[in-house]
């Protein structure tokens, strides 16, 4: 019986974790899992997201062990002052549980171990104040990004560390012997919060907008090492977008997206290399197309965009991928640029495309900041990926 509640612990878990990031994403059928997983994986994409729930099960299977077994003890503890400790073990020997298990209860009933059972909870005690201090120094850290490629990755993780905040918060409320590590957590709930929730506040409406107002546009980061172009372009077609762009095009899937032509008159590409491009396809005319080097990798794709008698700018970015000093340098001084261009940019401005960060970090601040930029996600929580429109929106 041990055994099974154990595994329930170990996998439902993780797999509350992920069901609650496949609700936030809206999502069903096999794109919601794939979309909660990137979630949980925050701005490091699906398999990071995989790993912490497998981190997760890890730590719930250990945890398990300290309920069932310190719980299983203190019983039959409880009961030995009553109860002669021969009929208790013969009651033992009968439970449907593991043996580990069973030796364990029949020491604990044969012996006097008044202190085991607050070895356990120090024990516990000792993770959850560790967890506490953890998650208050990430949370804090995210803040002092810009100092540090380390500093700034922690930016990224706030609905985690809300998760681990309320975790926290809830064990020390029913503890009631730290009310100290009980502020900590409820401090880490008041920093996270404050920057998730304004996400899901609706954005102000405009006087007069109305669905035949609206620009329709279907952003994708193909990868470049994805074979699955039938479904990529049978979505777009489904969609039926405005205008379609996509980065990480390498020469194979220019070859397959060439096939939007049919339903997209007018497209502008750059082929950066064999492995680095990016394509818009547009049912709208397009004119003036320029490749914007902000930096010496991942150029930017810009156009200007004839919709209902305005010229719309659209911008086309996809930084470079901060893992490393170097990267992560040239990371954000494209979005330092994207910013600053923006600010010079007279017509309405759109600026799409897979930034490579979340919007809790401090460079991605700064560009919306500079460019006097404003992100269409608002109002509709977190997410993978950002459209930034500058100007009136809807246009």
């Amino acid at each position: 019986m041990d055994y099974i509640i154990r595994n329930t612990i170990t996998v439902g878990v993780p797999a509350l974790m992920l069901f609650i990031a496949i609700v936030a994403t809206g999502k069903t059928g096999d794109a919601a899992v794939w979309s909660g997983l990137v979630k949980v994986g925050g701005s490091f994409g699906m398999l990071i997201g995989l790993g912490v729930l497998v981190f997760v099960g890890f730590v719930a299977n250990s945890f398990s062990y300290f309920v069932i077994d310190s719980l299983l003890v203190r019983f039959y503890q409880k009961r030995r002052e009553l109860e002669p400790p021969e009929q208790l073990v013969r009651e033992i020997d009968k439970l449907r549980i593991t043996n580990d298990l069973k030796i364990k209860l029949k020491w604990a009933v044969m012996h006097s171990i008044p202190n085991q059972n607050l070895s356990l909870k120090h024990i516990i005690l000792k993770w959850f104040i560790i967890a506490a201090t953890v998650n208050a120094v990430l949370s804090i850290a995210g803040y002092l990004g810009k100092f540090n490629i380390f500093f700034e990755l922690s930016s990224h993780f706030k609905l985690q560390y809300l998760l681990v905040g309320f975790s926290t918060f809830i064990f020390f409320a029913l503890v009631r012997s730290k009310k100290r590590w009980l502020w900590v957590s409820a401090f880490c709930i008041i920093l996270n919060l404050a920057e998730i929730v304004p996400w899901y506040f609706p954005a102000p409406a405009f006087a007069g907008a109305t669905p035949a107002h609206n620009l329709r546009i279907l952003h994708s980061n193909v990868l470049r090492s994805n074979r699955r172009y039938s479904e990529v372009i049978s979505l777009v077609k489904a969609e039926q977008p405005d205008i379609a762009v996509f980065v990480e095009v390498n020469s194979s899937w220019a070859k397959q997206l060439s096939v939007l032509s049919e339903i997209f008159p007018y497209s502008s590409t750059q082929q950066e290399s064999e492995r680095f491009g990016s394509a818009i396809y547009s049912k709208l005319p397009l004119e003036n197309s320029s490749v914007k080097a902000f930096s010496s990798q991942r150029k930017s794709l810009s156009v200007d965009v004839k919709f209902q008698g305005k010229v719309i700018s659209l911008m086309l970015v996809h930084p470079t991928v901060p893992i490393k000093q170097e990267s992560f340098i040239n990371r954000n001084k494209q979005l330092a640029a994207i910013g600053e261009y923006a600010a010079q940019v007279k017509n309405p401005l759109i600026v799409v495309g897979d930034f490579n960060t979340t919007m809790w970090s401090p460079f991605y601040k700064n560009m919306v900041k500079t460019g006097n930029l404003r992100n269409a996600r608002s109002g509709f929580g977190m997410g993978a990926s950002r459209f930034l429109t500058k100007h009136t929106y809807p246009f």
